[in-house]
């Protein structure tokens, strides 16, 4: 019939649109690369294939986590779409799309406790069990690299580098996925930074660059840059390490990659700290703690505090810095990330040593929790609270959880009563 052969017409041009698509988000023409997306989507549904529908949303969201992880919506709803295409698909193991297209975006933007929520952390393979091959090889690399990165499983991490790099720093561009093995890449050098090891650091971000130049591509180019700096970084070329620094932010700015230019304003806050350029460190980092609500990225939002809380200290900020530790260890706490608790503790003990004897207040609260229970006694709900002290919601929540449990209540009138009682409100 004239309908089929039209659509089967179209099918024929849908891998075409789809490889277009992916070339221009890989090299920074994102805008086109989503139209591009569309007609690959168009012409599979009208053919009513399923899979491959599903197949196209979820690299799609592979690349609005690059763009746009800001624009929340979209994400999730890309992810939820995809999802329940591939369950109509009858492909295995992708049920209850709603939920698991929220886990994957939690995942991505490092709000593992809430991800852990929806679906226990044992089931996080679950989530992927249904995804097509290409699928494994782009959004879950990305995914699960992250993760093990954060909570500091550096064996687990050198495994999911293996098992993209097998011959190592070496490989030729173009005998493996791109994307897979750029960020494997990516992974081994953070890796080697924070085990000391340069020569083997610096020898993954040569690779890295030489991947990147064979591909012509754009994504990619802030976290390299970035990673560069922090080489530089800690072998002490100052310069080196700021010209790197400013390349990861220019690249991140243009085209705009939300979560890279977040890293990068904390990357240069940190520097500008450590220089003594304290207004500027402010700013920077007051830039990547906006990012960081944007996109609702937690464990981001938890790095930021603590580069702030190092600028704190050195402007003898000493009681706004342990507030921020405070909020610190409530978001990587339930996240489990041991590397950045250990950056907390070990700024704690600094403060401890320089600053003055603490204050101790009743039934072992801290500063910021008191402060908390201060603006909620005085009728302020849980978002004006968030205004008032520059956090989010969920941070306030967490504190406030914190709080009934210290006190033995469950209530906020309860919590006032107790503040009221000890002079607190």
């Amino acid at each position: 019939a004239p309908a089929v052969v039209a659509g089967l017409g179209g099918t024929m041009y849908a891998p075409g649109w789809g490889g277009l698509s992916v070339a221009l988000a890989m090299t920074g023409s994102y805008a086109e690369a989503t139209a591009a997306f569309g007609r690959e989507r168009d012409a599979y549904r009208a053919v009513g294939h399923d899979l491959f529908v599903g197949q196209s949303d979820l690299t799609a969201l592979r690349f609005a986590l690059a763009y746009e992880a800001d624009n929340r919506p979209r994400c999730e709803r890309l992810a939820r779409e995809g999802l329940e295409c591939l369950a109509r698909a009858a492909v295995t193991g992708v049920t209850d799309a709603h939920v698991k297209g929220r886990v994957l975006v939690h995942i991505a933007t490092g709000a593992w406790e809430e991800a852990t929520r929806l679906a226990p952390l044992a089931t996080w393979p679950e989530v992927f069990t249904g995804l097509p091959r290409v699928l494994d090889n782009t959004l879950l690399h990305d995914l699960i690299g992250a993760v093990l990165l954060g909570r500091g499983e550096r064996e687990a991490a050198w495994g999911w580098v293996a098992r993209w790099c097998p011959e190592g720093s070496g490989a030729t561009p173009g005998r493996r996925v791109y994307v897979a093995t750029t960020t494997a890449q990516r992974l081994a050098a953070a890796l080697s930074l924070d085990a000391g090891d340069m020569e083997r650091a610096k020898e993954w971000l040569a690779a890295h660059d030489r991947w990147l130049a064979w591909a012509g591509a754009v994504l990619g180019q802030s976290e390299g840059q970035a990673l560069w700096a922090q080489y530089h970084r800690k072998a002490g070329d100052v310069a080196k390490a700021r010209t790197h620094a400013e390349r990861a932010l220019a690249h991140a700015s243009e085209p705009r990659q939300p979560l890279a230019l977040l890293a990068a304003h904390r990357l240069l806050g940190e520097m500008d700290t450590e220089a003594g350029r304290h207004a500027d460190a402010a700013s920077h980092l007051h830039e990547s703690l906006g990012l960081a609500e944007a996109c609702e990225a937690p464990y981001e939002r938890a790095l930021t505090l603590l580069a702030l809380a190092e600028l704190r200290a050195a402007t003898d900020g000493w009681d706004a810095a342990m507030r921020l530790l405070d909020e610190v260890r409530a978001i990587c706490t339930p996240l489990s990330a041991k590397p950045a608790l250990a950056r907390a503790d070990a700024l704690t003990e600094r403060l401890a040593a320089a600053s003055p004897a603490p204050i101790s207040y009743p039934a072992g609260l801290s500063a910021r929790e008191v402060e908390v229970l201060r603006l909620v006694a005085q009728g302020l709900t849980n978002p004006q609270v968030a205004e008032r002290l520059f956090l989010s919601p969920r941070t306030v929540e967490q504190h406030l959880r914190s709080i009934y449990n210290k006190l033995g209540v469950s209530t906020r009138a309860a919590a006032t009563h107790f503040a009221v009682s000890h002079g607190l409100a």
